[in-house]
C-alpha cells in the first residue's frame, strides 16, 4: 500500500475512532435521540403518578415519528428540597438534555437548576415553578383555581343556609408555592363574605396529619375545610366524615380516595387539575425545543374542572 492509500486508511479510522463517543457507554447519540427526566415532588400523591403517565404517553407517540427518548423519573419519598436537588444532580450525571420538574419551594432548587443548565440541561416546569428562569411552564393557574374553590365554598354554605363562620385551612407543606396560591386564592372569595380563614395548619404531605389538624379546626368551631392538596383534602374529608356536626368540605385533586369522599358526601367539592395534560404537553414541548424552537418561557394554565357528586363518576381514572 503506497503513503497516500496509508495515510487515508488510518485518517478513515481516526474519523471512525471520534465518531463512535458521546454520552453513554462510549457510544454516539443517534439523531433524534434525547435524554429527558421528570423530577416530582414525591411518590405518594396520584397526581404525579398521572403527570408521568402524561409524559409516557408523550414518549410513546414521539417513537412513533422516529424519535429516541431515553427517560428516567426521579421522586423523593417525601417532599424534601435536598432530595429534590440530589435528584437534579443525578439528571446532569445522566446527561439529561431537558429536565422536567416540579418543584417543592420556588428558591430551595435554584442554584441546583442554574448549575443544571451551565451543564447544557435545559429546565421546563410542570405544575410548580422556581423562580430560576425555565424554557416553558405547564401548571395550573393555582391561584385562579384556589379563588374558584372558594367560590365553589361559598355556594355549597350558601345552599345549607350558613352564613358566617370560620373555615379552617390546611396545606402541604410551608413554602409549596402551588398550595401557597391556592390558599390565596382561595381566602381572596372570601373577602367581604361572613366567613373568615383559620391560620393554616401544615400536614406535611400526610393524610394521618391532615386528619387530626382537621379535627382540631372542628372541635374549635370551623364550620367548613379546605383542603389545598390531595393529602389534605383527604385529611379534611376524613375529619368532616367522622364530625359529630355536619361540616363541609372544598380541596383539590382528583384521586380514588377524593371520589369516595364525595360519594359519601365527607366532600362536597374538589378541583380536578389535569396532571396528565401537564405531562404530555411538556414532554412534546421538550422535544420541539430540542429540535430548535425558542418556547419564550412560554406559562401554559393546564386549567381546572369542579367535581362534585354530580359528575364525580366522570373523573374515574
Amino acid at each position: 500500500m503506497g503513503k497516500m492509500k496509508k495515510w487515508i486508511a488510518a485518517a478513515v479510522l481516526l474519523s471512525m475512532a471520534v465518531g463512535g463517543t458521546g454520552c453513554g457507554e462510549g457510544s454516539a447519540k443517534k439523531e433524534k435521540e434525547y435524554n429527558v427526566t421528570l423530577i416530582t415532588m414525591d411518590q405518594m400523591d396520584v397526581h404525579w403518578v398521572n403527570v408521568n403517565a402524561g409524559v409516557e404517553d408523550a414518549i410513546s407517540e414521539l417513537e412513533k415519528e422516529g424519535y429516541t427518548i431515553n427517560y428516567n423519573w426521579y421522586a423523593p419519598d417525601t417532599k424534601d428540597n435536598a432530595k429534590q436537588i440530589e435528584q437534579i444532580d443525578m439528571a446532569v450525571s445522566n446527561r439529561s438534555d431537558v429536565i422536567l420538574i416540579a418543584v417543592n419551594d420556588p428558591n430551595a432548587c435554584n442554584q441546583a437548576l442554574k448549575e443544571a443548565n451551565a451543564d447544557g440541561a435545559k429546565i421546563i416546569y410542570i405544575d410548580s415553578p422556581a423562580t430560576f428562569e425555565g424554557e416553558a411552564t405547564f401548571a395550573t393557574d393555582n391561584y385562579a383555581a384556589g379563588e374558584q374553590a372558594g367560590e365553589e365554598m361559598l355556594k355549597i354554605l350558601d345552599e345549607a343556609g350558613i352564613t358566617e363562620g370560620t373555615i379552617g385551612l390546611v396545606s402541604a407543606q410551608a413554602g409549596v408555592q402551588s398550595c401557597v396560591d391556592r390558599v390565596d386564592g382561595f381566602c381572596k372569595a372570601l373577602e367581604g363574605t361572613g366567613f373568615s380563614p383559620s391560620e393554616v395548619q401544615y400536614s406535611e404531605g400526610d393524610t394521618a396529619k391532615a386528619q387530626e389538624l382537621a379535627t382540631n379546626l372542628i372541635n374549635n368551631g370551623a364550620v367548613a375545610m379546605y383542603g389545598a392538596n390531595e393529602a389534605a383534602t383527604i385529611g379534611c374529608g376524613n375529619a368532616a366524615r367522622d364530625a359529630k356536626t355536619k361540616v363541609y368540605c372544598v380541596g383539590f385533586d382528583n384521586s380514588s380516595a377524593n371520589r369516595a369522599l364525595v360519594k359519601k358526601d365527607a366532600v362536597q367539592a374538589f378541583m380536578a387539575q389535569n396532571p396528565h395534560e401537564m405531562g404530555e404537553q411538556a414532554m412534546k414541548a421538550a422535544v420541539r425545543m430540542l429540535d430548535g424552537e425558542d418556547l419564550g418561557g412560554e406559562v401554559t394554565d393546564t386549567g381546572v374542572s369542579v367535581v362534585t357528586a354530580e359528575n364525580v363518576d366522570e373523573f374515574e381514572n
